[in-house]
């Protein structure tokens, strides 16, 4: 049977129609009294017992239906303007129905698998989650699309995984960086070793002097090694403080640190491995380091390590540095180095010093009298 009408009703009475404005009894003009009854019906608010699946209904719908409806909208321009508004308002009324018959439209989705009121927000032991808010775009995702928006996004606009991709990934990281210089050094000795495991003294300082040093430090990780030695070159000395090794690396590079990093360095290896690292190093290098250090930082040095070392130190250094470093410590200072070294050494250093020094030794209160029998005028 055909059942189209072939007359069409005007713009204005579809608006009547949709608004609710055109009463029963007005179907010449606003359309058949059937019409209007159902409209007038799908209208008017609905009942407790026809709400009691609402929320759920209208969820379901939202899930199933209104995405591929947006989509088709999207791709379907409809060029009619009365066409859009009965579009607009056809899905609002639908709305309403679907939330008076929300336990029908639940249960032909497949959402849950009974009805009925006071059945609770679940049925079927599945819960329904709240209405989704479509986007300022309008395009409401359906349920495959979920799986592309597990990444969230940052304040700053980076891509941040989810917490349970986050959490996988912090089980399988490498081992945590040690956190102090002296971590790193061990293990900066240890990748140049080729091993994780612990190494003796001899060979971190082989590892550290051999040449894989530099590529090693290419590493991120070593970055802040680099940055506080100033230089990679800097770096194997720098490790060798701060690991306490008998011989530096590389000796002659160790002027090259900072100086106020060698000042702090120095003053904190043990007597005993500072000199035996001090009098290893070059004539020039031990010379030069002496010159540059702070006269506080000498003076702490020279009266800490034992006579033996300091005596090895002092005759190998040259006339300049000698007097220098004499002539600029505390007198105090000055009289317990001498008083402690042998008479044989003592005299052999006064032996080269020029006049000017000698006669401002000779003033020097608290000197031994072993000492003060060798300068010469007294």
């Amino acid at each position: 049977m055909n059942t189209r009408h072939s007359r069409r009703i005007s713009r204005k009475a579809a608006e009547q129609l949709l608004d609710g404005a055109a009463g029963r009894g007005q179907g010449t003009e606003a359309g058949p009294d059937q019409l209007v009854s159902v409209l007038a019906a799908a209208a008017a608010p609905g009942h407790d017992d026809e709400l009691a699946g609402e929320q759920m209904a209208v969820a379901a719908f939202e899930a199933n239906h209104l995405a591929s409806v947006a989509n088709f909208r999207r791709e379907q321009m409809i060029k009619s303007p009365l066409a859009k508004i009965l579009t607009v308002k056809v899905l609002a009324s639908v709305l309403v129905v679907g939330a008076s018959g929300g336990v029908a439209l639940a249960a032909s989705t497949g959402t849950f698998s009974s009805s009925g009121p006071g059945s609770g927000p679940a049925y079927g032991g599945s819960s329904v989650a709240a209405p989704v808010t479509p986007p300022a775009g309008g395009f409401i995702p359906s349920p495959s699309d979920s799986g592309s928006a597990s990444a969230s996004a940052s304040p700053s606009g980076d891509t941040q995984p989810p917490a349970a991709s986050s959490s996988a990934s912090d089980s399988s990281s490498p081992a945590s960086i040690p956190q102090t210089a002296a971590g790193l050094c061990h293990a900066l000795a240890g990748d140049v070793a080729g091993t994780s495991g612990s190494l003796t003294k001899a060979a971190q300082q082989q590892a550290l002097a051999g040449g894989g040093v530099t590529k090693a430090l290419q590493s991120p990780e070593f970055a802040s090694l680099v940055s506080t030695a100033q230089s990679a070159a800097n770096v194997p000395d720098y490790c060798g403080l701060l690991l306490d090794l008998p011989q530096l690396p590389q000796p002659a590079q160790l002027t090259q640190l900072p100086v106020s990093l060698l000042s702090q360095l120095l003053t904190q290896v043990p007597a005993a491995t500072l000199a035996q690292q001090l009098t290893s190093l070059p004539s020039s290098t031990l010379s030069a380091l002496l010159a540059e250090l702070p006269v506080s930082t000498v003076s702490q040095i020279l009266t800490s390590l034992p006579s033996s070392a300091v005596a090895q130190i002092l005759t190998s250094l040259p006339t300049s540095t000698l007097s220098q470093i004499l002539t600029e410590l505390p007198n105090s200072v000055v009289a317990q180095i001498l008083n402690e070294l042998p008479t044989s050494v003592v005299s052999q250093l006064l032996g080269q010093l020029p006049n000017s020094v000698l006669s401002g030794l000779s003033g020097i209160a608290g000197l031994s009298n072993s000492v003060t029998s060798l300068l010469p005028g007294l």
